[in-house]
Order: C-alpha cells, then structure tokens, then sequence
C-alpha cells in the first residue's frame, strides 16, 4: 500500500531536527531494501502484513510495518540511540496517510541482534487506519 509507505517516509522526514531518527541516520531511510552501497547508520522499513477489517459501513485497515537499523559501529551505544530516537517519533504517532484517517501506531516487538559486526535493530509496529 503505497499512500502507507509514503506517510511512513513523510513523517520520517518531517523530524529533522538535532536527535531526530532522521539526523542521527543521516536521512538514510529506505523501503524494502537499502541500496548495496549505502553508508552505514541506515534504516529499512518493510510492510510485513496489510488487511482490512470491515464494520457494518467502514472499511479499516490494520497493517504491520517493521523497521531495521543496521549500524557497524562497535558500540551498542549508537544504535540504542537511533532505537530510542525512531521509537520517540513512531511509538503510538499518527500518520498523513492520503484517503485514510490514522488510528494508531503501536510498537509490538523490538530486539537487537549483531550478525558480522553490523548491529540491527528490529522494531515492529501496529497500524490501524481507517478508509475515509
């Protein structure tokens, strides 16, 4: 669903200032899939799961989106920050989402795994969003 993923990438941008997720990556955020050679801090987001729910005459949404930073830095430090950074602009936010009205945005799950010394943080949100 496009109209998500652009409010997902909107609101991303839009925090631009000194500690915002967008600041600390640099403005490297990417759906679906970074590109081979993109710097490191950077964040994907993916939408894992979308499916309408219908009662009596509305049309609501509920979708799951999951996000990874991947930093190689040796520290743990740099990507506890991006992680509290990214959920302090999502966890229960609104989205501009165009046609549809934002319900919710609930963290469900987060962890934090080094695989070949690049850090990745998982974090997957609830979206509920309501057709207009």
């Amino acid at each position: 669903m496009q109209v998500l993923m652009n409010g997902i990438y909107n609101k991303f941008t839009g925090s631009t200032g000194a500690g915002s997720i967008y600041a600390l990556l640099g403005g490297r955020v990417y759906p679906t899939e970074a590109p081979q050679e993109a710097a490191f801090p950077y964040s994907v987001y993916n939408l894992i799961s979308d499916v309408p729910e219908y009662t009596f005459n509305e049309t609501i949404e509920n979708a799951v989106i999951q996000f990874n930073i991947f930093d190689d830095d040796k520290s743990v430090t740099n990507i506890n920050t991006d992680f509290t950074a990214l959920t302090t602009l999502y966890d229960w936010s609104t989205l501009t989402i165009t046609g549809y009205t934002s319900v919710y945005m609930k963290r469900e799950l987060s962890f934090v795994t080094r695989e070949e010394d690049v850090w990745n943080y998982m974090i997957q949100y609830r979206l509920v969003f309501q057709k207009n």
